[in-house]
């Protein structure tokens, strides 16, 4: 009823905005007028008082104050559809009762903690957060093969997908139509027609602009190909702020592929503007392969309702895995979203972060931090702790890209690394701590991703994987340019001005 009454109070004041001059004098009173802005007065009054009862963080709460005081009509919409949790636990009360239930029932096939010949310190705690805030499960009998190349990484997964026998189970944020995008499309279809059964989960705003014959041409040939969260009414419903992030494709239940690549020629280095494009992929084998299942399965229970975790198809989605072939290698896959009971992947970079003894290596398209993490990215610097961080030299949004910038100085200072790719644009998504962690998935270290967004990562423990995940850090270097606090100090008014503007709505993004 109150929502009701404001947006009716912010359409009447709509109108004052619009008609200005003596044209307004022409249609109403004087009085008239004077009760109008008294209205409008008031909405805005109410609308921040129910922003300060949010109770949400204060950077947020005072940069959605400030864009209802200089956008009142603008920014009420803005806050309506993007700022408001008050639907968040409806809409995701029974994703997430599913998911836990899921992974629940899931844990009792794989092994505890009392394996624990791989601990030490930093992974029995990495280890114990994520089993108690994300539920998850270990799995120790696992191969991984990472690649920095997405050529390379494409073609891995159009070998994997060619080689499927019984399922393809895929989920992306973003889709284009394009050569990249049709070769996928070409091939998906050639399995759902040997009789592969084919599912695909796609964000709906991530794939907007994904022509309608692209999608019924899968659908034509027996592909499940559905979105997540459909907004039927673009930029007008508040599902538009949870979207899902993850990218994974998953072969017979035996093989996975996850990372921060997603289906179009601009991912594969096809794009002028942006040249060669860095990510990082995950080919997993292995048990670790069931525990990304059993995310997969949850999320297709949210989105179309099809239960495929029935007792008389475990075995076929969730096969016993034989460790013959697999070595030790110790694994969690974290999954998180606004469906989670904490931010478990933000929870994780804060704690490898607290916990490092030696150096923490950082590759990601976007820096947007909080006030924790921003403190303890600090605190590991003055503490000797070596802390290289690998980001973008050109932009991809604008405001995320000035916004990055905007916490280099106060990084800078403290002794903290912090470097550009040149090579082409930066979009790896990798966390490295004292060689013996690394954590590879979806998430940018931002905002979004580790409140807003459906996420995925998988956190490693493995002495010889960090190493090979250190050597391509390395080599990203040797195509990146050093920040020089010195000259960084110098940049132009303009520069700062840029960067202080974005920072003050990072918290919206």
């Amino acid at each position: 009823m109150i929502m009701g009454l404001l947006i009716s109070l912010v359409l009447i004041a709509s109108l004052t905005q619009i008609i200005v001059g003596g044209s307004v004098l022409d249609t109403f009173s004087k009085v008239t007028l004077r009760i109008i802005n008294i209205l409008f007065g008031i909405s805005i009054v109410l609308i921040i008082l129910i922003v300060v009862m949010e109770n949400g963080s204060p950077a947020t709460t005072m940069a959605w104050i400030l864009v209802l005081i200089f956008l009142p009509v603008v920014g009420f919409i803005l806050y309506l559809f993007f700022g408001r949790n008050w639907r968040k636990k409806r809409l995701f009360s029974k994703k997430g009762y599913a998911d836990t239930k899921l992974l629940l029932s899931y844990v009792h096939n794989h092994p505890s903690d009392r394996e624990n010949n791989w601990q030490n310190d930093l992974t029995a705690r990495l280890y114990n957060l994520l089993k108690n805030n994300s539920k998850a499960t270990l799995t120790v009998n696992n191969n991984l093969t990472l690649y920095n190349d997405t050529g390379k990484a494409f073609k891995a997964i159009l070998e994997g997908i060619n080689s499927a026998q019984h399922f393809v189970h895929l989920e992306y944020f973003s889709v284009f139509a394009d050569e990249t995008g049709y070769t996928l499309q070409k091939l998906l279809i050639q399995k759902a027609l040997e009789g592969v059964e084919v599912r695909f989960i796609y964000d709906d705003v991530g794939c907007w602009m994904l022509k309608k014959s692209f999608k019924q041409e899968l659908r034509d040939a027996g592909v499940e190909f559905v979105p997540f969260m459909p907004v039927w009414i673009p930029f007008l419903n508040s599902r538009l702020n949870y979207r899902n992030h993850r990218k994974l494709v998953i072969v017979d239940g035996k093989k996975a592929y996850l990372g921060g690549m997603n289906i179009g020629d601009k991912y594969l280095g096809k794009k002028r503007y942006y040249g060669y494009w860095r990510d990082s992929l995950a080919e997993i084998e292995g048990k670790a392969v069931n525990a990304l299942q059993a995310i997969f399965l949850a999320d297709w229970n949210f989105v179309t309702g099809k239960n495929l975790m029935q007792e008389d198809l475990l075995h076929k989605y969730l096969p016993v895995i034989s460790p013959d072939k697999q070595r030790f290698l110790p694994m969690q896959i974290v999954a998180d979203g606004p469906d989670s009971d904490y931010d478990s992947i933000m929870q994780l970079y804060f704690a490898a972060i607290t916990y490092a003894k030696h150096s923490i290596r950082i590759s990601t398209p976007y820096l947007i931090l909080n006030e924790s993490l921003l403190s303890a990215l600090k605190t590991a610097a003055i503490s000797s702790v070596k802390v290289q961080i690998l980001v973008p030299d050109k932009p991809d949004h604008f405001l995320v890209y000035w916004a990055s910038r905007s916490y280099f100085q106060q990084l800078l200072d403290v002794g903290v690394e912090i470097w550009t790719y040149h090579k082409g644009f930066n979009h790896s998504k990798i966390l490295i701590v004292d060689d013996e962690f690394l954590l590879i998935g979806t998430a940018n270290m931002d905002l979004r991703s580790f409140k807003q967004n459906f996420e995925l990562a998988a956190a490693i423990y493995d002495k010889t994987v960090c190493a090979e995940a250190i050597k391509q850090f390395e080599e990203d270097l040797l195509s990146s340019g050093k920040i020089i606090p010195e000259k960084f100090r110098q940049r132009s008014m303009l520069q700062k001005t840029k960067e202080s503007i974005c920072r003050l709505v990072s918290p919206l993004l």
